[in-house]
């Protein structure tokens, strides 16, 4: 494939990824367990921050992060901005946080949660890709990311991005889905899967090569089975039309190579 080519293909799966992500991002009704079986506790869900909570990530970044007061954050596809008033709480009204996204339609409701939680003061929104960060180098004390890169077409551009505006010294927070094997060619290449977070996930030899590449230390990688991003009790809408197009059955055999993890390095 050219670079040409290359470039095309990942233009076309970031359209891909924005048109569904627009969708979804006016999503009504109770997120809340979703968010519980992932990792976020009942204050999190009832708190200024609520409203910014679609029920879309694999984790809690803003957990695992273990923010400070005065921090600098940037957020890598901040979406509806529930990661953001949470770290927003943490870091304080001396904090900075910056949340990146490419879709206008989650901008556009992020802005107004965060207006509506009475953050504007120290939260931000920035229209862009995490590939091509729009923030200055060296900026951040921490740099979270949801279930965000493994949508990425150039996971490794988007890790070498996160450690050039981190400070030295500065710390990578992920929830991302990782792979234990490869996926089938069918699910693989299914369009619906990759939206629902799946088709697009790294392995983890794939994860670590490109956090090493980068230059990150102290790599810390941790894994819990992600079957319960499949329970279809409770499945949101991009993961329906994931199970719709592949079918219940198969996506429960997949289920076994398909883990909810976090991701923490550190930036010498």
């Amino acid at each position: 494939m050219s670079v040409t080519e290359a470039a095309m293909e990942a233009n076309e799966i970031r359209d891909l990824v924005r048109q569904q992500y627009a969708g979804v991002a006016d999503l009504k009704g109770d997120a809340g367990p979703a968010a519980q079986r992932v990792g976020y506790c009942e204050k999190d869900l009832s708190g200024p921050a609520a409203d910014g909570n679609l029920g879309l990530g694999c984790g809690n970044p803003s957990a695992i992060a273990a923010l400070a007061p005065g921090e600098v954050v940037i957020d890598l596809g901040s979406g509806a901005g529930f990661d953001a008033l949470l770290a927003a709480e943490r870091i304080g009204p001396h904090g900075r946080f910056i949340g990146v996204d490419m879709t206008p339609e989650m901008l556009a409701r992020a802005r107004e949660n965060a207006v509506k939680a009475g953050y504007a003061g120290s939260v931000e929104f920035r229209e862009g890709i995490i590939e091509r960060l729009p923030v200055v180098s060296e900026t951040a004390d921490v740099v979270i990311s949801n279930c965000v890169i493994n949508l990425s077409p150039d996971k490794p551009a988007a890790i070498r991005e996160a450690f050039r505006v981190l400070k030295p010294g500065g710390r990578l927070a992920v929830s991302d889905i990782v792979l234990s094997e490869p996926l089938p060619d069918d699910v693989a290449q299914s369009v619906e899967a990759r939206a629902a977070c799946v088709a697009g996930a790294a392995t983890e030899a794939e994860y670590r090569a490109y956090l090493a590449d980068a230059g990150f230390v102290d790599v810390q990688i941790a894994h819990r089975p992600a079957a319960c991003l499949f329970d279809p009790s409770s499945l949101d809408p991009l993961m329906q039309a994931a199970v719709d197009a592949l079918g219940p059955a198969r996506m429960m055999e997949i289920a076994s190579t398909v883990f909810s993890s976090t991701i923490t390095a550190r930036k010498p």
